[in-house]
């Protein structure tokens, strides 16, 4: 069972409404629904008077308390284990399958395109695999080289095909298309128009457009169970890590964003096409 917790703030310009409602007190709700074999217990908190009773909720949401659905703006009491579930695993997956997705339609269109693979930990290793089908020009930069060398001997063998890794940050510079999935936590050289996507916003300022956010039409049956304080990413990461619903996992997103704007798969496309005729 996957637990939600939405805070609905009832606050009015009007005294005389905030006044009867810090009468009535809070209250709690809670709905349960379920999909495709996953159930969702969505407790809604509905809070009149300003002040959150943790106390009642945690009655409500018992075990569940330290991996608990809800919005990012929600502060949650720590020091009575509350937990935040933290969408990690599905946002890295989501930055893997856009990649993927773009370097398929341009395969044989550009072959010359320089593609990076940035894996400091090399956690997403087998992603090489699949990145080789469609770009034979791939770079990857590892802290943890060695983690590569037997995918590589597989790649040599079944394609032919030679793929550089480096702990050199520098020949990322060179690169057109990267691939970060995990958080990027250093100010790496990209080159200004480099295209990068990556399951996370950075923690540090760096060059080239990077894309952190993905955006996608939730399936059938499951969105009729989102609460709608949640993003389709955040829910569908949490159906995906902890109701088992792996299907998910090849979602293509439909449009990715950073602070500063949005892209589509086409119009990453039509953008690195324009660059390599530069």
């Amino acid at each position: 069972m996957l637990t939600a917790l939405t805070i609905e703030n009832i606050q009015t310009n009007k005294w005389y409404k905030n006044f009867f409602n810090k009468l009535r007190g809070n209250s709690i709700r809670v709905d349960i629904k379920s999909a495709r074999g996953v159930v969702l217990r969505n407790i809604t908190y509905i809070n009149r008077n300003g002040q959150i009773d943790w106390y009642a909720l945690d009655g409500e949401i018992g075990a569940q308390r330290n991996h608990l659905l809800c919005n990012d703006d929600v502060v949650l009491p720590a020091e009575m284990g509350f937990k935040r579930f933290e969408n990690t695993e599905f946002k890295i997956q989501l930055a893997c399958n856009l990649g993927l997705f773009v370097l398929s339609k341009l395969k044989g269109e550009i072959p010359k395109i320089k593609v990076g693979l940035f894996d400091a930990s090399a956690s997403c290793s087998s992603l090489l695999e699949d990145l080789i089908k469609y770009c034979g020009n791939i770079t990857v930069v590892s802290d943890n080289i060695d983690e590569y060398d037997e995918i590589i001997e597989r790649i040599s063998e079944e394609f032919g095909a030679e793929v550089f890794v480096t702990n050199n940050r520098e020949n990322l510079s060179e690169c057109a298309l990267v691939i970060a999935p995990e958080q990027i936590r250093e100010t790496l050289p990209f080159s200004g128009g480099a295209v990068v996507l990556s399951g996370f916003a950075p923690t540090v300022c760096t060059a080239g457009l990077v894309y952190f956010d993905y955006h996608f039409r939730m399936p059938n049956m499951f969105d009729r169970i989102k609460p709608d304080s949640l993003s389709n990413e955040y829910f569908a990461g949490a159906l995906y890590t902890k109701g088992r619903q792996y299907e998910l996992g090849s979602i293509v997103p439909t449009s990715c964003s950073n602070f500063a704007g949005s892209q589509t798969p086409g119009s990453i496309c039509d953008y690195l096409l324009r660059m390599n005729e530069r």
